[in-house]
């Protein structure tokens, strides 16, 4: 028998964030790739309503571009996400961690600020993780002056090949146990399906190649956990397919900071 907390926890809030998408966007509109009209209209299909200190997302926007620092060379954007077996690469016990961990499963997006400061955006969505139209996001700001912990830094190769290991040792694991259910009129198409979701509103135009790739991989491979977990409702291999979820996280940051690196050239 399996720990409960495989079968109680949201497949979706630990494969897949809004951030990893609207980070890239953001990025892409401070080192003037996107237009303004352009970014706004991927944080709405993202999140849906946009709030910011009870005001509109223009004044997030302009808070955004007034406190990025983007001459000094790394990323000025870098996207947090954290689950099981990963802790959120933010100060312990500061309150962006805190709240973090309480409304958006410890992810965030973090600005490089002037002077070693970091701005730290967490969302507070009123609805399930994931796009969330109807509900909309509130947004919460907090500046932290103490470095914080370094990321793996993983290029985007790295991250790939890690991903693709790692899922391939899942795969064969499963196998070597005789294989998962299959009673979905057509699981393929629910896998592809569900990838098109995570996909959905897409990234800029801008995005290079390398990242949309690991993004791309990152999906598929949620969208074949999610199938197999939440549709099939097969709890068989568990741990096997949510050992993967730190890989596919890791795959979604690194992605990330390959996209600002390359708007920043």
């Amino acid at each position: 028998m399996y720990p409960l907390y495989f079968r109680s926890v949201s497949t979706r809030a630990e494969v897949y964030s809004p951030l990893q998408n609207a980070s890239v966007w953001l990025a892409a509109w401070l080192y003037g790739h996107e237009s303004t009209d352009g970014l706004v209209g991927a944080m709405t299909e993202l999140f849906g309503r946009n709030s910011y200190r009870e005001q509109p997302l223009a004044h997030l926007l302009h808070d955004v571009r007034a406190s990025t620092d983007l001459l000094t060379p790394g990323p000025a954007v870098r996207l947090i996400l954290s689950g099981p077996g990963q802790a959120p690469e933010l100060p312990a016990g500061s309150q962006a961690a805190q709240v973090a961990a309480e409304v958006s499963a410890g992810s965030a997006i973090v600005l490089r600020g002037t002077g070693g400061v970091s701005h730290i955006l967490v969302p507070n969505s009123s609805g399930e993780q994931g796009r969330n139209p109807s509900g909309g996001v509130m947004w919460r700001w907090f500046e932290e002056h103490n470095p914080l912990p370094e990321p793996a830094w993983l290029s985007p190769g790295e991250a790939d090949a890690l991903l693709s290991r790692a899922t391939n040792e899942a795969a064969v694991l499963i196998e070597a146990a005789g294989g998962t259910r299959s009673d979905l009129p057509d699981p393929r198409l629910t896998v592809g399906t569900l990838a098109d979701f995570y996909d959905t509103p897409g990234l800029p135009l801008g995005t290079p190649p390398r990242a949309a790739k690991l993004f791309a991989r990152a999906d598929a491979v949620a969208a074949v956990i999610e199938t197999v977990v939440d549709r099939l409702d097969d709890h068989s291999f568990d741990p096997q397919l949510f050992s993967l979820w730190r890989h596919i996280r890791t795959a979604r940051m690194a992605g990330v900071a390959d996209a600002v690196l390359d708007y920043q050239r």
